[in-house]
């Protein structure tokens, strides 16, 4: 059984050891890669809000090199895992939209929300408010949809959620987000938000860390991730279900924000057998781990 990952903000672990670990996607991330059989996943490049275009193309160009570098990681399918990038916020971009994104698509960014928790010229993050997507959020939309490049609901409040479901042409995903009926965090998706995702035939990227899945003091288990990814199966259906992980195991600090019993990449396989044990068919498990979020991104890269 391999895995697919709709979300993993290594990019920015990548760029910050640039100095003193130049190797570190293949020296520290790929031993746990392979650990935990992960065969394809994001690359994500995560901006809060501060950062300008110059910082955001200095980030890109660097984990899009080390990439390019890589011995097991490719964004084609020649080495051992494939990889996209994807951008988390794009607080950077506050003029020429269109000129910005496609220099986005050009260094391999295939996945894009427009903001991440803040308020920025685009979107709106759901932690800061609930306004609708502003104009360049909306022409930001309409060229994403240009060049065929996904776009990821996530970090972006209600308003936004619903206007660039109106707005796009094309499918849109949650890549890490989890359901309030279950858990009422601010950025967990709604019966209804759950609806239109499936209406435009996306994805569901279930994300493991604990204070998505119950109170962040309550400690969190495996069972109770699970218990997420069968309400989606009840409410969308398993072919609009994927894995968004966004493990921060090796950030300092954040060693434990994650479920028990999968606190980091190389527990992952323990995903499958709870599903086993919980009813889940093989075939309902394969599509749900790994090819449901190949087939989805495939079709952009």
């Amino acid at each position: 059984m391999f895995f697919a990952n709709l979300h993993d903000d290594i990019g920015n672990d990548i760029y910050e050891h640039r100095f003193q670990e130049p190797n570190r996607l293949d020296e520290f991330h790929y031993p746990r890669f392979k650990q935990g059989k992960m065969k394809f996943s994001a690359i994500v490049c995560c901006f809060s809000g501060s950062e300008d275009w110059k910082a955001m193309m200095n980030t890109v160009l660097y984990v899009e090199r080390k990439i390019q570098e890589s011995r097991y990681f490719s964004f084609r399918e020649d080495k051992e895992i494939q990889v996209f990038l994807a951008v988390e916020g794009m607080c950077g971009i506050q003029e020429e939209v269109e000129v910005k994104i496609q220099w986005l698509y050009e260094h391999h960014v295939r996945l894009g929300s427009l903001c991440w928790n803040d308020e920025n010229a685009l979107a709106i993050g759901a932690k800061k408010g609930n306004k609708p997507l502003t104009e360049k959020g909306i022409r930001v939309i309409k060229e994403m949809n240009r060049l065929h490049m996904a776009i990821d609901t996530s970090h972006c409040c209600e308003w936004n959620f619903y206007d660039i479901a109106r707005v796009s042409k094309e499918a849109i995903i949650a890549s890490h987000s989890n359901v309030k009926a279950l858990y009422n965090h601010y950025r967990n998706l709604s019966d209804p938000q759950l609806q239109v995702v499936k209406a435009k035939n996306g994805l569901v990227g279930a994300i493991c860390v604990r204070w998505f899945v119950k109170k962040k003091e309550d400690k969190a288990t495996l069972q109770d991730y699970i218990e997420v990814i069968k309400y989606l199966k009840e409410t969308i259906g398993v072919k609009h279900i994927a894995l968004g992980f966004d493990f921060m195991d090796y950030i300092e600090g954040m060693e434990e924000s994650n479920v028990i019993g999968i606190q980091d990449i190389t527990e992952i396989g323990n995903i499958a057998a709870a599903l086993k044990e919980n009813g889940f068919q093989e075939e309902e498990i394969e599509k749900i781990c790994f090819q449901n979020a190949v087939d989805f991104m495939k079709s952009y890269l």
